[in-house]
């Protein structure tokens, strides 16, 4: 009888540890997408949602930032699949700007670039919403 319980109550608790490591593969606030064009070339920058305002230095950071879309690419591979991207088509209500960001804007690229995104990000098993 005792032999039972204890298989019983190992048996809980390996359930318990495994449904703990699965929950925390996955963000609980997804990731948020902002792509900008400098000189010609596309940038994108990849964050863990949060709810606080992001500011433009954060978006734009030298961490954050990715120049092209093999980079893009490479960053969305880091992402667990199921998890939801929103690709931000304007800067964060109420983000604050700085001397480094003055005339940077926050937009989509053309429907091809998006397109291509989305075929990444299908492929990797992301679900890539437009916002």
């Amino acid at each position: 009888m005792l032999r039972r319980q204890m298989v019983a109550g190992f048996a809980a608790l390996l359930i318990l540890v495994i449904a703990n490591g699965q929950g925390a593969q996955q963000s609980i606030k997804s990731y948020e997408l902002y792509s900008w064009k400098v000189k010609g070339k596309w940038h994108y920058s990849l964050l863990e949602g949060t709810n606080r305002t992001k500011t433009y230095d954060e978006i734009i950071s030298r961490n954050a930032g990715r120049t092209g879309t093999e980079a893009l690419e490479a960053e969305l591979k880091k992402i667990p699949r199921g998890e939801e991207v929103f690709w931000m088509g304007d800067a964060p209500v109420g983000a604050r700007r700085s001397a480094a960001s003055k005339g940077l804007d926050f937009k989509h690229p053309s429907r091809d670039r998006i397109k291509r995104i989305k075929t990444i990000c299908e492929s990797l098993g992301i679900k890539l919403k437009l916002a």
